[in-house]
């Protein structure tokens, strides 16, 4: 979820994506229900905050480290997001 969040992010402006949890879990193959625990655990951790219909990434560094590697430089340089 959280790569396909910084994706969504790369493509609209500003740090607000405006949609709900059931376009999520339709998008992730998942269970609404699943998707809400996740944007859940997120928050949490001080990654995003979430209320109905909007998420907004706080914090963009630690959502990519939570990756794993799985949003890298590819993802990145098709917005411009890094120097190389």
């Amino acid at each position: 979820m959280a790569r396909w969040l910084l994706m969504v992010q790369d493509r609209a402006e500003g740090n607000k994506i405006y949609l709900t949890h059931e376009f999520l879990a339709t998008m992730l193959g998942a269970r609404r229900p699943g998707v809400t625990t996740a944007l859940q655990m997120l928050e949490y951790r001080g990654l995003v905050h979430a209320k109905r219909g909007e998420i907004t990434i706080v914090d963009r560094v630690g959502m990519i480290q939570l990756t794993h590697g799985a949003y890298g430089e590819e993802e990145q340089s098709h917005f411009g997001l890094t120097s190389a």
